[in-house]
């Protein structure tokens, strides 16, 4: 509730003299007097009409207070604060008045005079309302998008730790099948995919708690999902690597091996119809990926949703979004470019 702008200090002080002004020019339009604001600086009633709107302000806000203290139950709050506020607020001010005609000025205050102070009171209380309602709306909506901002985050870093913390089981079982057709006809095949599995799987074991590595790890691991996908592949399977700048260059650790397996489970691939993956840099946004589309009839459900969590998991740390673009019979998936200053962290 503090937040509101009726209990900013700033407001409480400079508003009332604000408002004190415009009131006391109102009754002078009301009045026919206009000729007195020539002495406008020097004249008393000036000062009277500021503490007067102080006197209203202060007591609504005080009414607002105590309402929300006490009354949070009632079936329809708004009504009861713009009437108990209003009540309070011209009753004050009009009481206050007329102490004042009566002990400074030395006679009663006229009715004509009181019910233009109360006119003018009941008004100010209902504007004041009107902007009070209107801005604690506006505080209850920044609010509410807050908390789903909140809780979309908690998703996507959650959503971002079950895909670092993910083994893909696919890759494995294909290695581990291809491994056994060729481990008695072609021990030296079978020990390199053995090498090969083990380095991948290490990589993704050592890096699976980190934030980000280094592309040209990534690169290097790169290379042995590409010799265990070409084994089941005959060679079709060419892998190009265009990067220049792969060791200043940072990602989600299994990003781009996530985009690969993507790739190679939902591509037709053969002798016939090879596989190339180029890798170079986009600009100072982006790298990408690129390969021919050869899509499959039925595409494999598994690495689909592990791309596609891939997608959401980058939102956490990059503005820029992880995109895929179909150009005709081109595919593009591009990863915003991350660079992270580890000199933070590093004591002075």
């Amino acid at each position: 509730m503090k937040k509101i702008f009726v209990h900013n200090p700033f407001f409480r002080m400079l508003a009332p003299p604000v408002f004190g002004v415009f009131a006391y020019l109102i009754i002078l339009l009301i009045n026919n007097n206009v000729a007195q604001i020539a002495t406008l600086a020097s004249n008393q009633e000036v000062y009277v009409s500021i503490v007067l709107s102080l006197i209203s302000f202060e007591s609504m806000r005080l009414t607002i207070v105590l309402l929300n203290r006490f009354s949070k139950s009632a079936s329809n709050p708004i009504a009861i604060q713009v009437v108990a506020t209003t009540l309070v607020s011209v009753a004050m001010v009009l009481l206050a008045i007329s102490q004042y005609y009566q002990w400074v000025i030395g006679f009663d205050i006229s009715q004509r005079e009181l019910w233009i102070f109360g006119i003018i009171f009941v008004l100010t209380a209902l504007l004041y309302n009107a902007l009070y309602v209107g801005n604690q709306y506006l505080h209850l909506e920044n609010t509410l998008r807050i908390e789903q901002e909140h809780k979309l985050r908690e998703s996507l870093e959650s959503e971002f730790l079950s895909f670092r913390q993910d083994i893909n089981p696919d890759l494995l079982y294909d290695s581990l099948e291809e491994l056994i057709l060729c481990i008695h006809k072609k021990t030296d095949t079978a020990e390199e995919l053995i090498d090969s599995l083990a380095a991948l799987y290490r990589y993704q074991l050592i890096h699976r708690q980190k934030e980000f590595v280094k592309l040209s790890e990534e690169i290097h691991a790169i290379q042995h999902q590409i010799r265990l996908a070409n084994q089941k592949h005959k060679n079709a399977i060419r892998w190009i690597n265009k990067m220049e700048n792969a060791e200043r260059v940072e990602l989600m650790p299994g990003a781009l091996i996530t985009a690969i397996d993507s790739v190679l489970r939902n591509t037709l691939i053969s002798s016939d119809a090879p596989l190339t993956l180029t890798l170079a840099q986009e600009d100072e946004e982006y790298f990408v990926l690129h390969h021919e589309l050869n899509d499959k009839l039925q595409l494999h459900p598994d690495s689909l949703e592990a791309f596609q969590r891939l997608q959401r998991s980058y939102s956490v740390y990059s503005d820029r979004p992880f995109v895929q673009v179909k150009a005709g019979r081109e595919n593009y998936i591009k990863f915003p470019m991350i660079t992270v200053d580890h000199s933070i962290s590093e004591p002075a």
